[in-house]
């Protein structure tokens, strides 16, 4: 699933966009404030960011050049109102596409896919036609948008979808055949192989990055999704070996 930053102070555009990049099958992750635009772009492996400049706490060019110090390359898509230059002064500003204000969700979905790098798709597991039941969808979703938290929990994460833990569990299983730690730990070293192919950063760095709570567990974990660990896919990944395929959509069932 691409995964989208959306940065916005007024909460009900944050949301309107949100929604219809949740709608298209695409991740997003919201923030209304420049300092916690940084926090989720610093966590989470960011395809594209979506930002109205117009934050509290950050102006326009700090905020634009701070992602550019984070991390190079991440396409930034300025939305804001009409006014005479303002695609101009975004331009200027580093943006790589200036939208304006009220976005049409067809011309938000356009212009986010076109200024995806190529290669840089990550397809999750993405609500399956035959998954009927919605709090699978919004548990899955959750998953994927929020693997980097180490906090995220089978209990926190049924108590956000208002149901039991136990509940939970087994309607994950009955339709994906997998468990809440399965689903997790595949979300967290997906993202992982990712940084390994696509950043230096150390083991350590990467483990804390995706969610894990020690480079011990990610070590594991990873070898138990990949069959290789960590330091072997990176290298088999630079000599240009094909990374072992973990994209591809999980088992589900139509009980």
């Amino acid at each position: 699933m691409l995964s989208v930053l959306v940065v916005d102070a007024d909460d009900d555009a944050l949301k309107a966009i949100g929604e219809i990049l949740h709608g298209a099958g695409i991740g997003a992750s919201l923030a209304s404030t420049g300092l916690h635009a940084l926090t989720l772009f610093r966590r989470v492996l960011v395809d594209v960011v979506v930002v109205d400049l117009r934050l509290s706490d950050f102006g326009g060019i700090e905020l634009l050049r701070a992602f550019r110090d984070e991390r190079a390359g991440v396409p930034v898509i300025v939305t804001g109102v009409a006014s005479p230059g303002a695609a101009i002064e975004a331009g200027r500003l580093g943006a790589a596409e200036y939208l304006e204000k009220p976005v049409s969700g067809d011309q938000l979905i356009d212009v986010v896919l076109s200024r995806t790098p190529i290669g840089h798709v990550r397809w999750a597991d993405e609500p399956h036609p035959s998954w009927t039941n919605p709090q699978v969808m919004q548990a899955v979703r959750a998953i994927d948008d929020r693997y980097w938290d180490s906090e995220l929990t089978l209990r926190s994460l049924a108590r956000e979808v208002g149901v039991s833990s136990e509940h939970l569990c087994r309607v994950l299983r009955r339709q994906t055949g997998g468990t809440f730690v399965a689903l997790l730990r595949r979300a967290r070293v997906r993202a992982a192989c990712r940084m390994l192919t696509t950043t230096t950063l150390c083991m350590k760095e990467i483990a804390a990055h995706v969610g894990f709570s020690s480079p011990n567990r990610f070590a594991r974990d990873f070898k138990k999704v990949c069959a290789v660990t960590p330091s072997e896919y990176r290298i088999g990944a630079l000599r240009g070996d094909a990374p072992q395929e973990i994209d591809a959509p999980v088992t589900v069932s139509k009980s």
